[in-house]
């Protein structure tokens, strides 16, 4: 698990299919900002694009209602269609946001987040060093 406060999105994401069809949708604009609203909460919940109120506690239909202040039924309707397009998957009771770690890149995260810890190791031995010379 990481502590990312941000999340990636494409600049071509309106040139993705299955986000041309919901956009085309009727409340098309709507379906697209649950989708990012989903996507946020799968950062907060820093688990691999699992949507989870704390470890294995999976987020219900009710609680991104509640969340996204959108009814039951509209939510029900939208987390269906994501389903359905693939965009989501439910393993047990856990929505998932499918393919979160090759959207969202996290091999080069953990590649930079390991350059950042040997760069400052290295720097601190460099100043370890000329405070042993001093």
């Amino acid at each position: 698990m990481y502590d990312i406060q941000w999340f990636k999105v494409e600049s071509n994401i309106f040139s993705n299919r299955k986000i041309q069809i919901i956009l085309k949708l009727p409340y098309g604009d709507t379906y697209f900002r649950v989708w990012i609203q989903l996507i946020a909460l799968a950062v907060e919940c820093n688990n691999e694009g699992r949507l989870e109120i704390g470890e294995n506690n999976p987020m219900t239909i009710q609680n991104f209602s509640k969340i996204m202040g959108k009814s039951k039924k509209k939510i029900e309707k939208i987390v269906k269609r994501f389903l359905d397009l693939d965009m989501l998957i439910k393993e047990n009771e856990i929505f998932i946001i499918k393919n979160w770690n090759k959207y969202q890149s996290i091999e080069k995260y953990e590649k930079y987040m390991l350059q950042n810890r040997q760069r400052q190791q290295k720097y601190r031995e460099k100043v370890k060093s000329e405070n042993e010379k001093s």
